[in-house]
């Protein structure tokens, strides 16, 4: 049975939904912003309901390269699944609400990263693994939050299908 390192962090953003739930499906516009510095990323194939792409990453000072594929779920969530490379198995599950915080409307994005763990070692390493990745997710999250809130991400409206066109 495959054990996994599992982190939860939930960052509001003042965004509309619609918006938020748009900037995080866009791997495009992920790539042509650098968006994430550290992230490599490649999109292989993108459709309205899925994508497939390569992300790359250094964590615990290893370069991790894996094929995720993206589901769009009929509820607005996204879901990334690894299904080749070094973390094989593993997954990014994104889930969108609308809040409003005193008086500004806007999105909480809660995100869930799922990695499997090496089975000889991986309960010793999980503590110091659950840790590299909550740095990573939290500095990843901030680069989101920074580009929808200070940057302003515009939906496209040209052929390729948003997230919120989705669902």
């Amino acid at each position: 049975m495959t054990r996994y390192a599992e982190v939860r962090h939930d960052e509001w953003i003042a965004a509309d939904l619609g918006t938020v739930r748009s900037q995080f499906a866009d791997l495009e516009h992920h790539i042509e912003a650098n968006v994430h510095p550290k992230l490599g990323l490649r999109v292989l194939q993108q459709t309205a309901r899925r994508a497939r792409y390569i992300q790359e990453v250094t964590l615990l000072g290893i370069r991790q390269r894996d094929v995720f594929e993206r589901e769009f779920g009929a509820d607005g969530s996204m879901t990334d699944t690894s299904v080749e490379g070094f973390n094989k198995g593993g997954s990014l599950h994104f889930e969108f609400g609308p809040e409003t915080r005193g008086d500004r409307a806007g999105t909480v994005v809660s995100v869930t990263i799922r990695l499997p763990l090496p089975p000889v070692v991986g309960a010793l390493i999980r503590p110091l693994l659950e840790g590299q990745i909550r740095r990573e997710l939290l500095a990843a999250v901030a680069e989101d939050k920074h580009d929808l809130e200070v940057r302003g991400y515009v939906q496209r409206s040209t052929a390729r299908p948003t997230l919120a066109e989705a669902a």
